[in-house]
């Protein structure tokens, strides 16, 4: 039992000295390429809706399960449940913009950082997920 808690205040730590309140990560950019840093970040429902309106090309993933689904998802989105994407089970394009959605953002937070482990390059999570984005009265579908 103390291994375990020394295994969640070490992850904690390390997650909390990630440079505060930021929810943006971005890689380094090589000295003498033209690549650009890869973003990682978690945005609130209103900084969402500007991102769908700014990235015409952006795939929004919901990571929930098709139970949590049927009570409204994000327009346009598609379903990878959360485990598949733990498993390595999902074939979502390195080539777009994604936003991952959940319930209240964990693990969608979680997804996010497979993603980026993965090699995608922006990756997008909403913050508070669908429960925020419903609570603000912003629109879902069935």
């Amino acid at each position: 039992m103390r291994k375990v808690f020394v295994v969640f205040l070490a992850v904690l730590m390390i997650s909390c000295s990630k440079g505060g309140n930021s929810t943006a990560t971005k890689t380094p950019k090589a000295a003498a390429t033209t690549v650009p840093a890869a973003i990682h970040a978690s945005y609130t429902p209103q900084q969402v809706v500007n991102l769908i309106k700014q990235k015409k090309n952006l795939l929004i993933v919901d990571v929930r399960s098709p139970k949590e689904l049927r009570a409204g998802k994000l327009r346009n989105s598609i379903m990878v449940p959360f485990w598949d994407i733990i498993r390595g089970k999902y074939n979502i394009p390195h080539n777009r913009p994604v936003l991952l959605v959940c319930a209240v953002g964990g693990r969608s937070y979680a997804a996010m950082q497979i993603l980026a482990k993965n090699g995608y390059s922006e990756v997008y999570n909403m913050k508070g997920g669908m429960n925020e984005w419903k609570r603000e009265g912003r629109p879902v579908v069935h």
